[in-house]
């Protein structure tokens, strides 16, 4: 089985952009970033989650740039790429010849300090929880002239969020273990974006003492946890079928109490504007009789 996009780390610069780095430092390494006069004309988005926010707030048309994974929305597709998040093509970037791009922060440094010393302007932002989301969409909303928008937008996720609290507030919290992969199981510890969400939507993570992103799950850790709610973060398989026929895992509460669901990764995994969708959602596995006021809006 393949694994994941997101499992791939960066190891060092991509070859190609070392060799590009002396072409572009040999002529413009004293150069700052060009004053913008009016809203940025041409925008590269380096992670999937920046390509959403912008499309969002409606400045789609002026997206020229995209990673391979921006999928959403659908006109997403149809910009031309510059290669994966975990390793974008700084050659490509340079030739789009960009006003602004969007990038992450920790795992696209490199990156940043090459386009950064190539005399474009760089702006990174790596949400880890829902509030960081809000506080990205009114960084990028403002970067590319849509404020106005960029408020609407943040007023409506943050309604959102606080009526998910409110109506999960005093419900009890539910253990809950996530599934990002299954060969080899793979859940999120508490660096994770999705610890975040399942927090918000009033669950407990029982791999929250993992101080890290994401973190491998034997059966016997399984059995440890004895989560109550069991989440399958899908893939386009049938994951949840799979786990509840699993001999192996069959004495465990949540696969016992038939406690056992599914949520497209898009939403959990990614973070933007559908991560509150996610968060409803994921709110609604864990607490359908609190969130029936939801269901009924």
């Amino acid at each position: 089985m393949d694994k994941p996009k997101w499992l791939y780390l960066i190891s060092g610069l991509l070859l190609s952009a070392m060799l590009l780095a002396p072409a572009i430092f040999s002529k413009q390494d004293s150069l700052k970033p060009k004053p913008l006069t009016g809203k940025p004309q041409r925008i590269v988005s380096m992670s999937p989650g920046n390509t959403e926010i912008v499309f969002a707030l409606g400045a789609g048309d002026r997206v020229v740039g995209v990673t391979s994974y921006s999928d959403y929305p659908e006109e997403a597709k149809s910009k031309p790429t510059i290669g994966g998040y975990h390793a974008p093509d700084v050659e490509k970037i340079v030739a789009l010849s960009p006003d602004i791009v969007f990038a992450m922060t920790d795992i696209q440094a490199k990156y940043i300090q090459i386009l950064k010393q190539a005399g474009i302007r760089v702006i990174a932002v790596e949400p880890k929880s829902l509030p960081e989301i809000l506080t990205a969409i009114d960084i990028i909303s403002e970067a590319i002239g849509e404020q106005e928008r960029g408020n609407k937008l943040h007023r409506e996720l943050a309604d959102q969020l606080a009526e998910v609290r409110r109506l999960v507030g005093s419900a009890p919290l539910k253990r809950t273990f996530l599934e990002v992969w299954d060969t080899p199981l793979l859940t999120v510890g508490r660096q994770s974006f999705i610890h975040d969400l399942i927090s918000q939507a009033g669950g407990i993570n029982v791999s929250a003492d993992k101080n890290v992103d994401y973190t491998p799950c034997d059966t016997e850790q399984l059995y440890a946890y004895n989560p109550e709610v069991y989440v399958v973060l899908s893939h386009s398989r049938d994951d949840v079928r799979s786990l509840i026929t699993n001999p192996n895992l069959g004495d465990i509460q949540a696969v016992k109490n038939n406690q056992v669901f599914s949520i497209t990764d898009d939403l959990l995994q990614r973070p933007g504007p559908r991560s509150f969708t996610g968060l409803v959602k994921l709110a609604e596995i864990l607490h359908p009789q609190e969130m029936k006021d939801w269901e009924n809006k």
